[in-house]
């Protein structure tokens, strides 16, 4: 059985829920991985996503975080819970889907450099490094990484290196995922080329393509042997009212 998953940074689950649903409408995935709801559980339009065909399991918070899977087939072991660090931002939710361990996260974007929030990324990182690898389950990591992992992943590499989402450290936390097995599904298929899955909504960043790619799917070896395409949906971000950041869409072949 092939499964559609996507995983989209909505800015805002109620502001943008036309949008959601309009994209769902048009490309009917099972399961869709969101980040940054900026919405409490009871905020949620979980009535909304039960209408359109989903399930959901929700790790709300107001303003800044938040993410929430919505799936067309149940969920189990859902968790919240990323051994306790940053017990405050509501940033991860994971759950086994057709056998699958989905960890959808939103890394903090760690402000400036030498911001000490900096430091809380890098070991965001780790942490989130060792919950992966505690599980059986093909496993595959999901969401908004705020980093652009290679020189590729963004419109200005030279001029922004050493900047935060684009700093070697961070780009060398993905290097070391991939040590530990988790591969960067996108690159796997799409090896060339500038593609960005965000874009700023300031100085006509996306009609200028000034974008960076920071939405990311690291796939475990066994995982990733299952997935069977990924590509970066760009056309929602053209339309009215949307999210800075765009959809990025892999399918996996799962037993029946």
């Amino acid at each position: 059985m092939k499964l559609k998953v996507a995983t989209w940074n909505v800015n805002s689950v109620r502001a943008r829920m036309p949008v959601i649903s309009r994209w769902i409408e048009k490309e009917s995935p099972d399961i869709l991985c969101m980040q940054e709801l900026k919405a409490t559980e009871e905020q949620y339009p979980l009535d909304e996503f039960s209408d359109l065909g989903y399930h959901s399991a929700v790790n709300g918070q107001v303003r800044w975080n938040g993410v929430a899977v919505i799936s067309k087939y149940p969920m189990t072991n859902v968790q919240k819970d990323l051994y306790g660090f940053l017990p405050e931002q509501s940033r991860m939710i994971s759950a086994t889907v057709c056998g699958i361990r989905l960890i959808n996260v939103y890394v903090p974007n760690g402000g400036d450099v030498e911001n000490p929030r900096f430091q809380e990324k890098l070991k965001y990182y780790e942490v989130l490094r060792e919950y992966a690898l505690s599980f059986s389950e093909p496993t595959v990591i999901l969401g908004d990484f705020n980093v652009a992992p290679h020189l590729e992943d963004t419109h200005s590499p030279e001029e922004q290196d050493g900047s935060v989402c684009f700093h070697p450290l961070e780009r060398e936390q993905i290097r070391i995922f991939a040590e530990a097995g988790f591969n960067d599904v996108f690159r796997r298929f799409n090896p060339e080329g500038m593609t960005f899955s965000w874009w700023d909504y300031r100085a006509a960043s996306f009609r200028r393509d000034r974008g960076m790619r920071l939405d990311l799917v690291l796939a475990g070896s066994t995982a990733d042997k299952m997935i069977t395409g990924c590509s970066i949906d760009r056309e929602p971000r053209g339309w009215e009212k949307p999210s800075d950041h765009t959809p990025v869409v892999f399918n996996i072949e799962v037993p029946e």
